[in-house]
């Protein structure tokens, strides 16, 4: 009996054996692009081919005219998303170029604004300092006129009347330098009491004999001031409260 030898010729590679030079292929076509109309024409191609194959017979015309109709549908559908789509495409590419424009435009007024603060801060210093200095510069006669009124007053001859009279020159001549700045003084005194001005620190009963009134300011214990017609300190005064109740047997 002979016995079959082996077959020493290398055997064919089998299908599933066989090197898959396609696959580079196929995954640059799965890396390939979107074409909308290559890919209807192919569904459209495919469904013609599947009417062919369920009618199983070369269609009529009225049913080729029923494919090609469909195909039609197909082609415009496709074509109308697509135009849908490239029209919102190209409204949110300029809706989001408006955006950063607006987004740009904020931040530099954003910026601007930071900048006149601080442009405005350093000119509002610069002015308080040169509204400051001028305000310095109207004291310095009222200052002078201190020093030498206090050297006067060192002196061994000096009388108090002498003392006296430079105090006031000093006190009229430092209104004077305030009441040009804006500086007023409250005379409240004899007048009704009001709230916006006086400050009432003590209330009496008024005395008629004095030709008093309810509501009168009598005395003065601090003196007010405005500056500029808006009250920079109220006058603190004292207030009648009304007439003395009569006394009950």
């Amino acid at each position: 009996m002979m016995t079959q030898k082996p077959d020493d010729k290398p055997k064919a590679a089998t299908p599933a054996e066989a090197p898959a030079k396609d696959a580079p292929k196929e995954s640059a076509a799965a890396e390939a692009p979107f074409d909308a109309e290559t890919e209807t024409e192919a569904l459209c191609a495919s469904l013609e081919k599947a009417f062919r194959a369920a009618i199983g017979q070369m269609p009529n015309q009225l049913q080729l005219s029923e494919i090609h109709g469909l195909q039609a549908s197909i082609r415009d559908l496709v074509k109308r998303a697509e135009d849908e789509g490239t029209g919102a495409i190209l409204q949110l590419n300029a809706l989001t170029e408006e955006r950063d424009r607006q987004k740009a435009d904020a931040e530099r007024a954003r910026a601007d604004f930071l900048n006149y603060q601080a442009r405005a801060k350093k000119d509002r210093e610069r002015a308080e300092e040169l509204s400051l200095r001028g305000y310095v510069s109207d004291l310095l006669p009222v200052l002078d006129s201190l020093d030498l009124s206090l050297a006067n007053a060192k002196q061994s001859d000096a009388s108090v009347e002498t003392v006296g009279q430079a105090l006031e020159m000093i006190a009229d001549a430092m209104k004077q330098a305030l009441h040009v700045r804006g500086l007023v003084r409250i005379e409240p005194l004899g007048k009704p009491f009001d709230a916006n001005l006086h400050e009432a620190v003590h209330k009496r009963p008024a005395d008629p004999a004095k030709k008093e009134e309810p509501g009168q300011v009598v005395e003065v214990f601090r003196a007010g001031y405005l500056w500029k017609g808006l009250v920079l300190r109220p006058a603190q005064v004292l207030v009648t409260d009304g007439p003395p109740a009569e006394k009950k047997d």
